[in-house]
């Protein structure tokens, strides 16, 4: 046991000091990329009146954007980050009124906090909490013998989540990560055409197993 203990020490004292790239001053500027796909089998009627049969729900996810951050002190950078995305949800015919397709788009800002533990200046992970704010408008279309028009719907959003990445330097200045996971709480407020106003709180986890969603940054400045 002390021996592994020792063993731990040793790590964590090589990730807190030997990492020029993540030292206080330094700056990244990077790209967002992500893209998840999925489907499910949904149930409304079933659950609520006992009544109805299951559709198939499939969606699509892309999102893209730049980021900044800068090391506030060593291994513990704040950044900001612009998102946008789009999304496609494509339902099988139901009897629930839900929409055949509906397409989203979305702009997204953030602003966050990491902390960094590298092994040898190269690989390791960072985490760290977030907020962001979005601004949606989806588009909805309906069967054919529904009594809805085909509309737009809007919504705005706040987010409050951790995030767990995956971090790999290639080279001193060129770095990449790969968000492990993702545990987020939402509170949104929407309406417009056939939708109702409402809001809603949710909380939902993500895996890289689910989508993935990688980063590409360079970094300059702090101690060279």
């Amino acid at each position: 046991m002390n021996k592994l203990l020792i063993l731990i020490a040793v790590i964590l004292i090589s990730i807190q000091f030997s990492n020029a790239q993540t030292s206080a001053g330094s700056q990244t500027v990077g790209f967002n990329l992500g893209f998840g796909a999925g489907t499910s089998t949904e149930s409304p009627g079933i659950h609520q009146a006992g009544m109805g049969s299951s559709f198939i729900e499939r969606d699509h996810n892309f999102n893209f954007g730049p980021a900044y951050s800068y090391f506030i002190a060593d291994n513990i950078d704040i950044g900001v980050a612009l998102n946008f995305t789009s999304i496609t949800e494509t339902n099988s015919p139901n009897d629930f009124g839900s929409p055949l397709k509906y397409h989203d788009y979305q702009a997204t800002a953030i602003v966050y906090a990491r902390k960094y533990f590298l092994l040898k200046n190269k690989f390791g992970i960072r985490t760290g909490p977030y907020i962001s704010y979005d601004k949606a408008t989806t588009n909805f279309t309906y069967p054919s013998d529904e009594n809805f028009n085909d509309n737009n719907s809007n919504s705005h959003s706040i987010n409050a989540g951790l995030k767990l990445e995956m971090v790999y330097y290639a080279s001193k200045k060129l770095g990449f990560s790969a968000t492990l996971a993702n545990l987020q709480y939402t509170h949104t407020v929407s309406g417009g055409g056939n939708q109702l106003n409402q809001n809603s709180d949710s909380f939902s986890f993500n895996s890289g197993t689910s989508a993935i969603y990688i980063s590409m940054f360079y970094t300059f400045g702090g101690k060279g």
